[in-house]
């Protein structure tokens, strides 16, 4: 598998699951797909716990309208699509919709997308993969084809998947995507310990910081905190929407954190707080997860359903080897970055209980190291 060459834009598909498929490189049905994909990359780290469905509209060969579901109770992507056709000044009567997910069929904070389709004339609904959600689950697709709409499913139907897996897995566990990341050197060691240690040039660190902007909630170890005192801010560099949100958790289960810490400090749309599990003094600003103890922390499990009822569809765990092994060992990670050094970090190596089934799924290289992606 040869590597990608890192950019913002090879940033952004690995942070979201990636690499994606490429438009250019395909005709048809496929590139319509493909493009309904990038579309809804746009509504990543905005939608949860909805899904970001893309969709792109396709009459006589052009396209004549795209959208993407970013914010749950707003209209989903096929509306989004009618919306942009209408404000071009194109009748959608005839099209085709392609669209990343099944459309829905029940009524929520929104009506149901099947029937905004049949009431624009949509002639042909092309779908990527089928919606697990039991209120969904085929009930969409069958809608349409009562109607005599000719629905195809499937298409690009691996890429579909993958993108909507975190949706998926909510559906199925009730808890959020989790992304891990580590920046190692040559030698599989994090640095000195008690050390920052700079495993990674800024320019790399900074398109890093897609995983973030992909995320709604980053979780670091309290022994992060003390030797590197971040803010765990979002500083990807396209601005966001004004809901956005990412939730900034620390794991500091007896309250040792400082309250001078710099993750404490206020930062707009992004709230802070401490994963506890006894009853520390309070700190202004912050507020408290009270979570059951587990071996010597807190349980991790209980912190992603906490998450998950604040809306949270993807985490990102960053910090060390402790933190990551312990979300490893109970099997809570999904997908492993790894930033990977071509030069020594010179610490002691650092083992990672990664499970023996994932592989290399992708990677992207700098000129002294690269990004992998494990799955």
């Amino acid at each position: 598998m040869p590597d990608l060459l890192l950019s913002p834009t090879v940033a952004w598909a690995l942070a979201t699951g990636g690499p994606w498929p490429d438009p250019n490189d395909f005709e048809g049905d496929t590139r319509y797909m493909a493009l309904a994909l990038q579309e809804g990359m746009k509504g990543v780290g905005l939608s949860s716990p909805n899904p970001p469905v893309g969709c792109v509209l396709v009459k006589a060969g052009q396209v004549i309208g795209a959208g993407v579901h970013t914010r749950a109770g707003d209209p989903h992507g096929e509306i989004m699509a009618l919306r942009d056709a209408e404000a071009r000044g194109v009748d959608p009567k005839g099209a085709t919709a392609y669209v990343t997910l099944e459309p829905c069929c029940h009524h929520g904070r929104t009506g149901p997308c099947t029937m905004a389709l049949l009431q624009a004339g949509i002639v042909r609904v092309v779908v990527g993969v089928k919606d697990p959600n039991p209120r969904v689950d085929g009930g969409g697709l069958a809608i349409l084809r009562a109607q005599g709409i000719v629905v195809q499913e499937g298409l690009l139907g691996e890429a579909c998947g993958r993108f909507h897996a975190p949706f998926f897995k909510h559906i199925r566990t009730g808890l959020p995507w989790v992304s891990l990341k580590l920046a190692l050197g040559s030698d599989g060691s994090l640095g000195p310990l008690g050390r920052t240690t700079q495993v990674t040039p800024p320019e790399v660190q900074r398109l890093a910081h897609a995983l973030r902007r992909a995320s709604e909630a980053i979780v670091v170890g309290r022994h992060t905190i003390e030797v590197d005192d971040p803010q765990l801010t979002d500083r990807w560099p396209a601005p966001s929407a004004p809901h956005r949100t990412l939730a900034r958790v620390v794991m500091d289960e007896a309250g040792l954190v400082p309250a001078t810490a710099r993750v404490w400090i206020p930062v707009a749309g992004q709230p802070v707080f401490r994963a506890v599990t006894g009853d520390p003094s309070p700190l202004k600003g912050v507020e408290d997860l009270d979570l059951p103890p587990e071996g010597r922390g807190c349980s991790l499990r209980h912190l992603l359903y906490e998450l998950a009822a604040r809306g949270v569809g993807r985490v990102l765990v960053e910090g060390g080897a402790t933190l990551a092994n312990g979300f490893l060992t109970q099997g809570l990670v999904d997908e492993f970055h790894r930033f990977q050094s071509d030069a020594p970090a010179l610490g002691p190596r650092t083992e990672l209980a990664l499970p023996a089934t994932w592989q290399l799924a992708t990677a992207a290289r700098w000129p002294s190291g690269r990004w992998e992606v494990w799955r």
